[in-house]
């Protein structure tokens, strides 16, 4: 089915192995053993019995693990690490992996994980345990082609932090298979840039200059990436054909957030990206940019060869907003706030040198968005964008930022190339301190509501929690809606549940849908009294369960839900509602 074409990042991760009847093995940190090495001893160990597979190693919360050595696994086995969720308080911090001993701090462990990898609530820093960064990576496959199912990866709350540019080129996450698939859920990247002009650093990457290698799919899906050189890279010959990022928040991105434009299947929603591509363009050597925010570049300029053309793609960019803060115009630019080497360019008359905001896209990849024919209809009908909110200050609460350290590293990075450390409060964070400083809950009213379902934008797991528990009842639908929209072209209207204006209401009610009958969708509105769990649900004539509208907490007042139906048969089915100690149902026809 089309509609799968970005589930498949789900699916992918369900059909991993492992997830039954597995021994768990607790692994003791360093302030419990007095021992460094712990982890790599127990993972040996496992390796050794021939248990891997059927095993977690489960770490403590607020501990603290030191590797000796690499973390190596072959193909066909699973690596599963995992740690209880963060909590608020010192001792419910995320367990901490530190990447080299204390007895040798120069060397570059890896994790080389030759099959399936699952990590979660994991805290990892990239450096050694005298806080000195270390250019290591997660390698997940290892060697080309060795399985014709590919190396499946998944991480679930897990910190990326200080991670550099390794000696291959790599990310903090390493593509290194030829059928690559992957779930980044409620990550945050953090600080990860490298001494080599301190942008180098990014989340996921092929290793530079390799070849055969491919990303079957990924998702990230509520993420923020803060003080990063690069987020997403895709260089040489290789490229992803499933690539979707949803709720995730970018924060001071040095050069491509999104990179390259090879795009064949891409879903980018609900996403707030602030200050992304801080580097800005040169006039005189990019034009009008290598496209910000997002690039699409088109097929006969890839220079190499790919299974799709143009026409063929499907590119959702959709309830995304674009910022770029005030201080950082003033600083790319020569006037009283503008920084030095900018204010000489301009003295010599070269203002063609000197670096300029990016915009959210260039005007190549506009074409694809808003080319039509002569007639009218879109040149590109499975490459769209929708519902761009105004740009506007988010208004950030607390963000992670070292503003003094930060001018200095552009101005370098412009000038001569010197190396400035720009990273925010990465001692406190090697000391483990919790919770982390940062907080990017935002005040501006219009990206409050500007997500699908009238969710805030950005990351909700980190920023939003009470939003995030209502968005995680409704998350199916809202999966299915960026699934059809990517898949037709065509948004098939709102999934989930948004509020409308009325009186409060003094009783449970749920109204006939309309229309009645329907083809292929129809609303639904009900009203909740008390503040509550609320669950809405379709059903078919057998009573089976077939489609979830809102499942979860919502406070007292009137609602709408949208049916979308489109992959449904023609028939009689029924809708309920279940809130308090309250069950209305009725019946809707659908009629193809």
């Amino acid at each position: 089915m089309k509609h799968l074409l970005y589930i498949i990042c789900l699916a992918v991760i369900l059909s991993m192995q492992g997830f039954a009847q597995k021994d768990t093995v607790e692994v003791p940190d360093v302030y419990s053993s007095g021992q460094e090495g712990t982890l790599n001893a127990a993972v040996q160990a496992a390796i050794d019995a021939g248990t891997i597979s059927n095993t977690v190693f489960k770490l403590s919360p607020y501990g603290l693990y030191v590797l000796t050595g690499a973390i190596t696994t072959t193909n066909g086995q699973i690596l599963e690490i995992v740690a209880p969720e963060a909590g608020t308080t010192q001792e419910t911090a995320p367990a901490q992996i530190i990447w080299t001993a204390s007895s040798a701090p120069d060397k570059r462990y890896n994790f080389d994980c030759g099959g399936d990898v699952i990590m979660k609530n994991v805290w990892i820093m990239y450096g050694s345990i005298d806080g000195a960064q270390v250019g290591s990576t997660i390698r997940v496959g290892d060697s080309v082609g060795v399985s014709s199912t590919g190396m499946n990866a998944q991480f679930d709350g897990c910190i990326f932090e200080y991670s550099g540019c390794p000696q291959n080129g790599g990310g903090a996450v390493e593509v290194y298979s030829s059928n690559f698939k992957a779930s980044f859920k409620n990550c945050y990247f953090r600080n990860n840039m490298d001494p080599h002009y301190r942008y180098y650093g990014r989340a996921l990457s092929f290793r530079y200059s390799s070849t055969g290698l491919h990303i079957d799919s990924v998702l990230f899906e509520n993420c923020t990436f803060s003080n990063q050189g690069y987020v997403y890279m895709q260089e040489g010959a290789e490229y992803g054909d499933n690539v979707h990022f949803n709720h995730c928040t970018f924060y001071n991105i040095v050069m491509f957030t999104l990179e390259s434009g090879w795009w064949n299947k891409l879903s980018v929603t609900n996403s707030l990206f602030v200050n992304t591509y801080m580097y800005g363009a040169i006039p005189v050597n990019d034009g009008e940019g290598f496209g910000g925010t997002i690039a699409i570049t088109a097929v006969d300029s890839f220079g190499f060869s790919v299974p799709f053309t143009d026409a063929d793609r499907h590119i959702l960019f959709a309830n995304n907003a674009y910022y770029m803060d005030n201080w950082l115009v003033e600083w790319m630019g020569y006037g009283t706030n503008g920084n030095p080497y900018s204010k000489d360019l301009h003295r010599q008359r070269r203002d063609d040198e000197i670096p300029v905001p990016h915009p959210m896209m260039n005007n190549d990849t506009k074409r694809f968005f808003d080319s039509v024919d002569n007639s009218g209809n879109k040149v590109y009908p499975f490459i769209n964008m929708a519902n761009i909110p105004d740009s506007v200050d988010p208004g950030f609460i607390n963000p992670p930022l070292n503003l003094d350290s930060l001018k200095q590293f552009l101005y370098h990075k412009w000038y001569d190339a010197a190396d400035v450390n720009w990273a925010f409060n990465k001692d406190s964070s090697f000391a483990q301190v919790w919770p982390l400083e940062d907080n990017l809950t935002y005040t501006s009213d219009v990206y409050k509501t500007a997500a699908m379902g009238n969710y805030p934008l950005g990351d909700l797991y980190h920023w939003w929690p009470e939003q995030y528990a209502s968005w995680k009842a409704q998350k199916d639908g809202e999966d299915a809606r960026i699934a059809a929209w990517l898949s037709t072209g065509t948004d098939p209207g709102t999934v989930g549940v948004k509020a409308i204006p009325g009186t409060m209401p003094k009783e449970y009610t749920l109204n006939q849908n309309y229309p009645n009958p329907f083809n292929p969708s129809t609303k639904i509105q009900y009203s909740v009294p008390k503040s509550g769990y609320v669950s809405l649900k379709v059903y078919n004539i057998l009573g089976s369960e077939v489609a979830t509208l809102f499942e979860g907490e919502q406070i007292s007042g009137n609602y709408e839900a949208v049916f979308n139906a489109s992959n449904f048969a023609s028939g009689v089915y029924f809708y309920r509602l279940q809130a308090g100690n309250v069950t209305l149902t009725k019946k809707l026809v659908l009629m193809k």
